[in-house]
């Protein structure tokens, strides 16, 4: 066989190898190196594949795609600085547990640190933020690297999978010629067995340990952070119930609204009465950290039982206490079973404090912003689930800085048809746009709700040319207070103003109308509530991309709003 024929067998074998062990689906970036891989993706009849031009862009769609599907996600560069591009969806990936199987085309190892054109060093690109790395060998036709091409491509699905999920790196050296000759579907090796993510054991000796002690403290709290948590929603309660302890539940938990007893008011309530609150003296944390700086510095002198669910550890407060591992669910069954066999005297008035305290704090909500004075960024959120709960399912994501701090604090029962998503792996303000679209791309019957700052937003425009290629059904609202709104409510706001705007407010002047124009988006800028809500009303009654620009009062005003409400 030619060189040609060889290099297409060879691919042939890894990315049937890919879809046979689960991954269906790819996102392609443009170039020449990266020609032959492209080829067999887009060849393969059953790999769905989605082709956009910016290769940090499309990173962060391929890591949306994931986060909406469970799925590994393909994601594949050329040589050079494009693939270098990636490594910002890639850290998020990894840190946020969720599953890429990254591939980079790369020049032959003779053309290496040789002064070649558009060559950098790949090996091993992203560091400590890929699981795992696999520099691929060039292939000679034979039957044996076919063989390890199927068997690397399982191998990269298990890794990727594998609790705690993420990123994965292989890179491809090609040389000349690039193009392929399509060949018939990989023959496949159907004797190689499929690898099976391990899942860690609930030790019952731990349990009754672990019983043994929740059962000595008597003000504890259960915290429900980011995650796939729907389905642990009754054991919680039912551990809630055998200790007296409240659930405070992050909004990206999704169990906010599912029982009426969870409570989503912690944030504003300690924020505006935290002196006045009784200690707590442990917890138990599902899933990743809580979003609420308040509650996290509430709870950082707790014991803590922290029940990761991936496999990782997540524990940045150094609180004494018990990482367990093992499936929230399993996890939690075996707790409420312990719990049912042991004796405790719960202390009823310390969860009737919080949910007393939890109903005050949704009537002074009620208060001050069901109709509010003035134009107010928190308004958004008190009313979001009202005003989204009949459009059917929907996929609400929001961007970090302050629009995930304020659906936190504001956004209290939504609707059981709404899920909320964040990247919180590391909390970034890039690709959030790109990912919403991915998000969108996995779930097209549904509306995809992006809701992010003016900063964010500008940061990654070129996410909105996937909505416009492939027809996505998507409303972004940008929050515009003309800079870094969350620099308002940190230390650096005592700084001079000048010195503050320079650094840190960083006002733009600008309005989004070209970039609507630009994608095909039907736009709206509004700064009223009333205008607000009727061009919601409007746009949701829409498909396709559309674009809501909310002009809000300055950021000084906003602080002023925030803390009017905490008080």
């Amino acid at each position: 066989m030619s060189h040609s024929e060889d290099v297409a067998w060879y691919l042939s074998s890894f990315v049937d190898g890919l879809y046979h062990h689960g991954a269906k689906c790819a996102v392609i970036c443009p170039g020449s190196r990266s020609t032959p891989l492209a080829l067999a993706l887009q060849r393969h009849e059953q790999i769905e594949t989605y082709v956009l031009v910016d290769e940090r862009s499309a990173a962060f769609f391929a890591l949306g795609m994931a986060k909406a599907s469970g799925r590994p996600i393909i994601l594949l560069s050329t040589s050079g600085t494009a693939a270098a591009n990636f490594l910002p969806a890639v850290v998020e990936s990894f840190w946020g547990h969720v599953p890429l199987i990254v591939l980079t085309a790369d020049r032959p190892p003779e053309l290496r640190d040789s002064g070649a054109s558009q060559t950098i060093d790949q090996v091993a690109l992203y560091g400590t933020h890929a699981k795992w790395f696999q520099d691929m060998p060039i292939t000679n036709g034979s039957q044996e690297l076919n063989r390890f091409a199927w068997i690397t491509a399982g191998r990269s699905v298990h890794y990727a999978t594998e609790e705690p999920k993420g990123p994965v790196h292989l890179n491809f050296p090609f040389r000349e010629p690039l193009l392929i000759e399509p060949v018939p579907k990989s023959w496949g090796f159907q004797t190689q067995k499929r690898l099976a993510p391990a899942v860690p054991q609930v030790d019952k000796e731990d349990i009754t340990e672990i019983v043994h002690s929740l059962s000595q403290f008597h003000r504890g709290l259960i915290l429900v952070g980011p995650g796939t948590m729907r389905q642990a929603v009754d054991p919680i309660m039912e551990i809630s119930q055998r200790l007296s302890w409240p659930v405070f539940a992050d909004p990206l938990s999704n169990i906010r609204g599912l029982d009426e007893r969870i409570i989503g008011t912690y944030d504003a309530l300690l924020r505006g009465n935290g002196q006045n609150v009784p200690q707590a003296e442990c917890v138990i944390r599902l899933g990743a950290p809580m979003t609420s700086k308040a509650l996290n510095l509430y709870t950082k002198d707790c014991w803590i039982y922290a029940i990761d669910g991936e496999n990782s550890y997540r524990e940045p407060q150094l609180q004494m206490g018990r990482v367990i591992e093992g499936r929230i669910p399993d996890v939690l069954k075996a707790l409420s079973e312990g719990l049912g066999r042991c004796s405790i005297e719960p202390d009823t008035h310390w969860y009737s404090f919080w949910q007393e305290q939890h109903q005050v704090t949704l009537r002074l909500f009620d208060a001050k912003l069901k109709e509010p004075d003035n134009a107010s960024e928190p308004y958004l959120y008190y009313h979001l689930s009202d005003w989204l709960k009949d459009i059917g399912s929907a996929e609400v994501f929001v961007s970090n800085s302050m629009p995930v701090r304020d659906l936190d604090s504001y956004t209290q029962n939504p609707h059981i048809s709404l899920r909320f998503w964040g990247n919180r792996g590391a909390n970034g303000i890039d690709g959030i746009v790109s990912t919403a679209m991915g998000i969108a791309a996995i779930t097209p019957l549904a509306q995809t709700i992006l809701i992010t700052g003016d900063l964010a937003f500008y940061h990654d425009m070129n996410g909105l040319f996937a909505a416009a290629k492939y027809h996505l059904n998507v409303l972004v609202i940008i929050i515009n207070n003309d800079g870094g709104g969350i620099f308002s409510f940190l230390p650096q706001s005592q700084l001079e103003n000048q010195e503050f705007e320079a650094l840190f407010g960083t006002p733009h002047g600008l309005s989004f109308e070209h970039a609507a124009l630009l994608y095909r988006a039907a736009y709206k800028r509004v700064s009223s509530l009333a205008e607000l809500r009727q061009a919601m009303n409007e746009l949701l009654t829409i498909k396709g991309l559309r674009i809501l620009e909310w002009v809000t009062p300055s950021r000084k005003e906003n602080v002023s709003h925030h803390s009017t409400i905490w008080s």
